[in-house]
């Protein structure tokens, strides 16, 4: 399995947490932090046509967040990784609370591996060195959803011998996992990318299809078709 990315604490107990807590480690999460598995939350209001005030040039580690107007900011804006220690945050209404998780979109994505689609209904995005914190990734993604009864990690991830942030060009590699994190030693799902045909990452939308390969069958090599279709949440890192 490929290394977790971080992301910001998302102001887990002060504001979009909704109870999801952070999962246990997997076996690759030695050297960087995971990611917060939240539970969704709703995003029927953020939509293309949404108003959305620029937010871009406000100090999220000492601004009076009770004097932004959360019913339009640019929540991409927002810088997630500082923004729990802001003093302020404590201050914050239960209507404002309420306000930002609503207007939260928590990303999607869909996997398709031969004729299973696998719907996940978080999906967090880290681009660039800086923000992956991995001089090999450039970009990578995690999520993690529970399948008859398997709790699974998925991932998506970019290396860059150059570290110079490239997601395309010569010695770039792409990979995905798909894996097990409920039983390490006899896992039910073992799959990753054997060839990637053709990869997309245009802002926050992402598409790759490829060939998979299932790490159960021992010994033997597949060539399964499959899809990665994903849109990043509002607190990734970029």
């Amino acid at each position: 399995m490929r290394p977790s990315v971080p992301v910001a604490m998302l102001l887990v107990s002060a504001l979009i947490a909704c109870g999801g807590g952070v999962p246990e480690p997997s076996e690759a999460e030695s050297s960087v932090a995971s990611m917060s598995e939240a539970e969704p939350t709703e995003a029927d209001a953020t939509t293309a046509a949404e108003p959305r005030t620029d937010v871009s040039g406000v100090d999220w580690a000492t601004v009076d967040l009770t004097t932004i107007d959360w019913a339009t900011a640019d929540l991409r804006q927002v810088d997630w990784r500082v923004i729990g220690d802001n003093p302020t945050a404590s201050d914050l209404s239960e209507e404002a609370t309420a306000l930002i998780q609503s207007r939260t979109n928590p990303g999607r994505a869909t996997l398709t591996i031969g004729d299973q689609v696998y719907e996940f209904d978080r999906f967090d995005c880290a681009s660039g060195h800086e923000n992956t914190e991995s001089e090999t990734y450039s970009f990578t993604t995690n999520s993690f959803g529970e399948f008859d009864g398997v709790r699974t990690q998925m991932q998506f991830d970019v290396a860059d011998p150059s570290t110079t942030g490239q997601t395309a060009g010569e010695g770039v590699r792409y990979g995905v996992s798909f894996n097990d994190i409920g039983d390490f030693e006899n896992p039910r799902i073992d799959w990753s990318m054997g060839d990637a045909v053709s990869v997309s990452i245009d802002g926050y939308e992402l598409s790759v299809s490829g060939t998979f390969d299932d790490g159960l069958t021992e010994g033997v090599i597949e060539e399964i078709a499959g899809t990665l279709e994903g849109e990043c949440s509002d607190t990734s890192r970029f």
